[in-house]
């Protein structure tokens, strides 16, 4: 029998490929849109979902994001009718993902752009893309090829010795 925190994630994932987990309304499903238009290979996985170690147990250990929001933002973004109650379960239900996460981003008072940003430059710095200095386009196919732990250092533009 399949194990439930399994289901829904598809078996080939790259193996740098980041997974998102954070409340209801945190910012997941918009960090998911931005960070694909960038070239990041995301899963964002829901809060009944996200026992990480089952996650990790089912397709081994990628790169975990959390998005943290407060009750107020939450409510404010999504109108929800729930009591703070559920949202401490929420918060309960995270706790193996906080102690696990390999960064942790307050999206309160921040845009979803900011929110992208600064999970890119993580990532980018994670993988040694940091010091790249092509253009967009060029960055995603590189990101793209990191994720799975392919070569892309064809496209470092730092100069090499010449030997002479």
């Amino acid at each position: 029998m399949m194990d439930r925190v399994c289901d829904g994630l598809p078996p080939a994932f790259p193996i740098n490929g980041i997974v998102v987990v954070g409340v209801c309304a945190a910012g997941k499903t918009t960090l998911f849109r931005e960070l694909q238009g960038l070239g990041i290979p995301v899963r964002a996985v829901a809060q009944e979902h996200s026992l990480v170690r089952g996650l990790f147990r089912c397709h081994g250990r990628h790169p975990l994001v959390l998005l943290t929001a407060d009750w107020e933002t939450v409510h404010r973004r999504r109108r929800l009718a729930w009591e703070p109650a559920f949202y401490r379960v929420e918060w309960l239900r995270l706790e193996e993902a906080r102690s696990e996460a390999d960064l942790i981003v307050q999206t309160d008072y921040r845009t979803p752009r900011q929110v992208a940003d600064a999970v890119c430059r993580w990532w980018d710095r994670r993988l040694g893309l940091d010091r790249l200095a092509v253009d967009p386009a060029t960055r995603a196919e590189v990101r793209r090829l990191a994720a799975w732990g392919l070569e892309w250092r064809q496209f470092s533009t730092r100069s090499q010795p010449s030997g002479e």
